[in-house]
């Protein structure tokens, strides 16, 4: 038999894809995730793919608010973080949401490169608009 984190491997997705999908939190997968999945199985049927995205774009979530994670932590850490009362929930929610700016403004920086390497050459050719009214 077997586990959920082996069909994932196999299929080419995140473990956590297909528990979301399980459980009802996702409400899509994209067809070639369920054509993998369904060849593991032996039960893959195209007339059958109901809960499909059809397009190759990601599922993207419409649900807003509270979703559940699991935190997999040593004993020792574990009593460490009660020692010292921290609040893993908020520390999950803060690293998420770092994480999401940081990735956000790379790909600003990606998507606008070219604009961005035109604006520092025309600065350093002809300065800034307000440096002679500098007072430091």
């Amino acid at each position: 038999m077997l586990t959920l984190s082996e069909v994932a491997r196999r299929a080419g997705v995140a473990e956590s894809t297909l528990t979301r999908f399980a459980n009802g939190e996702t409400a899509s997968l994209r067809a070639l995730t369920v054509e993998k999945v369904g060849q593991m199985f032996g039960k893959f049927d195209n007339r059958s793919m109901r809960g499909v995205a059809e397009s190759a774009a990601p599922y993207r979530s419409t649900m807003s608010a509270d979703i559940r994670v699991t935190v997999k932590m040593s004993r020792e850490t574990q009593m460490e973080v009660d020692q010292l009362d921290l609040d893993v929930v908020e520390i999950a929610h803060n690293a998420v949401e770092r994480a999401v700016k940081t990735e956000r403004m790379k790909r600003f920086s990606e998507e606008n490169r070219e604009a961005i390497e035109s604006w520092n050459k025309l600065v350093e050719r002809e300065g800034l608009w307000s440096d002679g009214l500098r007072a430091f």
